[in-house]
């Protein structure tokens, strides 16, 4: 499987260089607030792309780090209860039959799901 991966990476890194190298003396103009009037001017065009590509690695790494740092702590809040239960269930079983008291067998069901 790494060497498909491996492949892959290769092959977008080589369409990247050969795409940069065709537009190496191209410059472009960017418009980021007014339409109208060019933030920047003449900027070399993979300048502009290497810049746009980091800004949205940059978004894409802090959406998925609040993603990751919120499954996390699900996780640990399913791992505390799953731990509680477990401790419950274990003190059921240890449970001696003597500790059961016969007057409060069946108190905590609910009156009408019980068949007459």
């Amino acid at each position: 499987m790494w060497f498909v991966k491996s492949f892959f990476a290769i092959l977008v890194l080589a369409a990247l260089l050969y795409f940069a190298s065709l537009n190496l003396g191209e410059r472009v103009s960017i418009y980021l607030l007014d339409p109208d009037v060019p933030t920047f001017r003449s900027v070399p065009m993979t300048w502009a792309l290497l810049v746009a590509f980091a800004a949205g690695v940059l978004v894409w790494f802090f959406a998925s780090l609040f993603q990751v740092i919120a499954a996390k702590s699900e996780v640990a809040g399913l791992r505390r209860k799953n731990r509680q239960l477990t401790r419950e269930l274990t003190d059921l079983r240890n449970m001696t039959v003597r500790d059961l008291d016969p007057e409060r067998i069946g108190e905590d069901e609910d009156p009408e799901s019980v068949d007459e």
